[in-house]
């Protein structure tokens, strides 16, 4: 959907699989993108995309939540707190 509104499409795109604790798996997305020239001499470098794949709704609700977490920090200039606090799934 983004290639639609103008935006580059990945060069390469790799799916993993990630063991969250033992409490369940979950499918990530990779797409790698090309970032351009990093010196004169043209070396390149690759910039990452990695999300959960939407195929249930705890990762549409965790690609939602990170989502309102960019807005409040790049967008606002809020401070993310860390340690993050766990979700109710994860006590």
């Amino acid at each position: 959907m983004r290639s639609w509104m103008g935006y580059q499409l990945p060069f390469d795109r790799h799916d993993w699989i990630v063991d969250r604790c033992g409490q369940r798996d979950v499918r990530y997305i990779i797409d790698y993108y090309d970032g351009g020239a990093v010196d004169p001499k043209s070396k390149l470098f690759t910039v990452l995309d990695v999300r959960p794949a939407i195929t249930d709704w705890q990762n549409m609700w965790d690609r939602m939540v990170v989502s309102y977490w960019r807005f409040k920090f790049e967008t606002l200039g809020f401070t993310p707190k860390l340690p993050i606090p766990p979700t109710e799934e994860h006590h």
